[in-house]
């Protein structure tokens, strides 16, 4: 699938030492950040609610806002 990604020129040149340094293609590089990207915070025991959440990026929106209330652990005493 092919898609345009516009890049700041900071990370524009970034990349391009990263493409030089490595001898990868700039679209193998953006692969792997991106498949790093969703290892890292694509979990897949996140509650629904809390997913759903995630998904809408202005939750105030729509009724029921997820209660991050919830999923922060116990205080000990």
């Amino acid at each position: 699938m092919n898609f345009s990604l516009h890049l700041d020129d900071e990370t524009l040149a970034r990349l391009n030492q990263a493409v030089e340094r490595t001898g990868q293609t700039r679209n193998r590089l953006i692969g792997a950040a991106v498949r790093e990207w969703l290892g890292r915070y694509e979990a897949a025991d996140w509650s629904p609610t809390l997913s759903e959440h995630w998904r809408n990026p202005a939750p105030e929106l729509e009724s029921g806002v997820a209660d991050f209330q919830a999923w922060l652990p116990a205080r000990e005493a």
